[in-house]
């Protein structure tokens, strides 16, 4: 009896430690109090009023802009096209399908680099997910966009980004289906609710099991390492990669202090990473346009494809931007975009 005793004792014991600690993660995670640093060194302006921006890729002196709400599809959502050296305005590219509406882009560029091809992540009107793969047309004067296949799956359940690995290979972040009560732990960060699905050019399979929050994906450019934006652990996660089978494996990760949402490369090879001080904030934004959340962008600073350390380079209350989910630098510019907000920003380094 006393053994028994000692043994619930010590059950209970555990079970209050486990809850202790989901508590303290999910506070951690989504920050309802935390302060948010601001400052910019230097001055921006509103490029756009967009339903929303969702990803940023730059080629050939030209920034490629996906636009569409994370409230739901608008007729103005599609692929825009921004000349670098100021020589143009902000303009819709042509042949993309009337239902389209991008989560995620990325770019790939074919040996030689004469070849320009764009993959999007496409949220249909009625809620079903593909692929969609297009060639750009003279990227770097007049790009337009020429249709080469739509891809979709059962796996594709909720995918957020997609990361060009090769010429009909790809990688695709995506949210698995769960019942409502552990899909609002997952949204909290108490359990995993993504993986990373690889695309070989036939078919997808899950190159990555069990990661919270899976975002943005960038593959480095020697092709080894794939990162991953991780918003429910506030990191950026780092995955070698076999390039043979696409199998990924987890090898390193750099906490940052935001929930990080899409990544971008720039021409010196750091990382670029938008996010959410406070994911409470961030989602009251979403049923509130009323409540702006603030933003934060940092540059990462990579060795041999892993992040090593974050410093941050803009910082606003809300004002300007609200909870900006993706930043790219090409040269002294840097462009702010958010899905849930309206504005595009071109920032002068």
């Amino acid at each position: 009896m006393r053994r028994f005793a000692r043994a619930w004792r010590m059950s209970v014991v555990m079970l209050v430690l486990a809850l202790l600690f989901f508590a303290g993660r999910m506070l951690w995670v989504n920050r309802l109090f935390s302060s948010a640093k601001t400052g910019f060194s230097g001055s921006c302006l509103v490029l756009s009023n967009l339903p929303g921006v969702t990803d940023i890729e730059i080629a050939g002196g030209m920034a490629f802009v996906a636009v569409g709400s994370a409230r739901g599809p608008r007729s103005e959502d599609g692929i825009y096209a921004l000349p670098l050296d100021g020589t143009g305005r902000l303009t819709r590219l042509s042949g993309a399908p009337k239902d389209f509406h991008p989560r995620g882009i990325g770019i790939y560029r074919s040996p030689g680099g004469s070849g320009v091809f764009l993959l999007a992540v496409n949220r249909h009107t009625s809620g079903r997910f593909s692929i969609d793969s297009f060639e750009v047309t003279a990227p770097s004067t007049k790009p337009a966009l020429v249709s080469q296949g739509t891809i979709g799956s059962g796996l594709l359940t909720d995918p957020q980004d997609v990361a060009a690995a090769g010429a009909g290979s790809f990688y695709v972040s995506n949210n698995i289906v769960m019942p409502a009560f552990l899909r609002h732990l997952a949204d909290w960060g108490a359990i995993p609710n993504s993986n990373i699905l690889h695309f070989n050019g036939m078919m997808f399979r899950a190159a990555a099991e069990d990661v919270y929050g899976a975002r943005g994906l960038l593959l480095t450019p020697d092709g080894n390492q794939l990162l991953a934006a991780s918003m429910t652990t506030r990191s950026i996660k780092s995955f070698s990669r076999e390039m043979m089978t696409g199998n990924l494996t987890e090898s390193a990760s750099l906490t940052l202090d935001v929930a990080p949402e899409k990544l971008s490369l720039d021409s010196r090879g750091e990382v670029w990473a938008a996010g959410h001080p406070s994911l409470i904030q961030w989602r009251d934004f979403f049923t509130d346009p009323d409540h702006r959340p603030p933003s934060q962008v940092f540059r990462v600073a990579l060795a041999s494809g892993v992040p090593q350390a974050a410093e941050l380079i803009y910082g606003n209350a809300g004002g300007d931007i609200a909870a900006a989910g993706i930043a790219v630098s090409a040269d002294k510019r840097l462009l702010i975009g958010s899905a849930l907000d309206g504005r595009l920003l071109d920032c002068s380094q």
